[in-house]
């Protein structure tokens, strides 16, 4: 017994004749009897009383037009709410992000877009380095806030929203916190507590290190927060970026700009020669112009 099946029995029962209802579901009057009678097969009953001039539904019949239309409306309706969650899917906009949204400011302009395009369905996931990349790679996430080191030119297109930097930072009387700016070889002797391993800050502090011809001294890695709780008893220094800096910052802490270090691009980036959705597009739009 398919649903169609069943439309088709239920269609006959409420024509005037097989022909009408043959009419009204676009097939052939021949085909239609030859689904009723492979419906009566299966069931093992006699719907129809075709023995009078028109065919009349027997009292097994009737009794299955009921359960007929239970389970149509039962089907239609499903596919009425299958229909409408895959047209919700459909316009979600699916974005992750590093977990700096405060720093940039970009919290209020995702509140404000959501207020301005309620229609739009919203899903954000603040995620690690990795994770992220992993998540673009996979269509989980349309678009992502990511800093621009961290992506692959060949591979991404980038929508560049503000810039940061490194700064060094010092507990209050270190000898290099009265500097106005510093170079990484003035660096050379300390001691350092850096981000996990697993960020681009870490794999960014590494390779300007590496350029330099400077084997740091790492004491250990943390949390930006842990950070600068170390530093300002004078566990060590360390390099942070200067939205970060600014968001945990001590009063007994100083931070110094570095010299010679490329600026850290913040901003929004999608698969390269991908078709956008409307979503994304509209969603891009509007924070390249709030910038």
């Amino acid at each position: 017994m398919t649903f169609e099946q069943i439309d088709y029995f239920i269609c006959a029962a409420q024509s005037r004749t097989f022909f009408d209802a043959a009419e009204a579901m676009h097939i052939s009057q021949s085909a239609l009897s030859k689904q009723i009678m492979k419906l009566e097969k299966e069931l093992d009953l006699v719907l129809w009383d075709r023995s009078k001039r028109s065919a009349v539904l027997t009292p097994a019949g009737e009794l299955f037009y009921k359960e007929a239309l239970k389970v149509s409306r039962q089907y239609h309706r499903s596919l009425e709410v299958i229909s409408h969650f895959k047209n919700s899917e459909s316009r979600t906009l699916h974005i992750g992000t590093l977990p700096f949204l405060s720093q940039y400011h970009l919290t209020s302009k995702i509140h404000h877009f959501c207020s301005e395009y309620p229609e739009i369905l919203f899903s954000l996931r603040e995620v690690e380095d990795q994770e992220l990349l992993l998540g673009l790679e996979n269509d989980r996430f349309e678009l992502v806030f990511a800093r621009k080191n961290m992506l692959n030119p060949a591979v991404h297109t980038f929508h560049l929203l503000t810039e940061d930097r490194l700064v060094a930072v010092f507990p209050a009387g270190h000898p290099l916190s009265e500097k106005e700016s510093l170079t990484l070889d003035q660096l050379n002797e300390e001691s350092f507590i850096l981000m996990p391993p697993h960020t681009s800050i870490y794999r960014l502090c590494m390779r300007s290190f590496h350029k330099a011809g400077i084997h740091p001294h790492i004491l250990r890695t943390a949390r930006a927060e842990s950070i600068v709780s170390a530093v300002e008893i004078g566990e060590g220094i360390s390099l942070l970026t200067e939205s970060s800096y600014q968001l945990f910052h001590q009063p007994a802490l100083v931070s110094v700009p570095i010299n010679g270090l490329d600026k850290l691009s913040i901003g929004i980036a999608h698969k390269k020669n991908m078709t956008l959705t409307s979503s994304a597009e509209c969603f891009l739009r509007f924070v390249e112009s709030h910038k």
